[in-house]
């Protein structure tokens, strides 16, 4: 780890790669590394949940996204809306995401029972 510190020494920052805000590698068993780590755990532990609130929303955004695309194909295949109805810029990213379904449905990277179709 590499440390940026106070005027008094202490250690006040860490970083994993060397930076002129970070100069100084201190080897990842110093007790003074040690001591600051476990001194501001919690603060690292809400930096991690944030990261995990904001990955489970990342995935939520990528479920509701299947949900809508779903939506879009059901109401055209039973005549309620036609596709050519929707505008433009929504027409190419429906387009645009059938396409890189089937590309990797192609290369095996999405699960087979997958439907990918949305779209006459």
């Amino acid at each position: 780890m590499y440390v940026k510190r106070a005027s008094d020494n202490k250690i006040i920052g860490l970083s994993i790669e060397q930076s002129a805000e970070y100069p100084e590698f201190v080897s990842n068993n110093d007790p003074e590394l040690l001591r600051f780590m476990q001194k501001n755990i919690p603060a690292y532990e809400l930096a991690n949940k944030e990261l995990s609130h904001s990955k489970k929303l990342q995935h939520s955004d990528a479920e509701l996204a299947r949900v809508l695309e779903d939506l879009v194909e059901l109401l055209t295949a039973n005549g309620t809306i036609k596709f050519t109805e929707l505008p433009m810029a929504a027409q190419v990213k429906l387009l645009n995401r059938k396409t890189l379904r089937h590309n990797m449905k192609t290369l095996d990277l999405l699960d087979e029972e997958a439907d990918d179709s949305i779209m006459p």
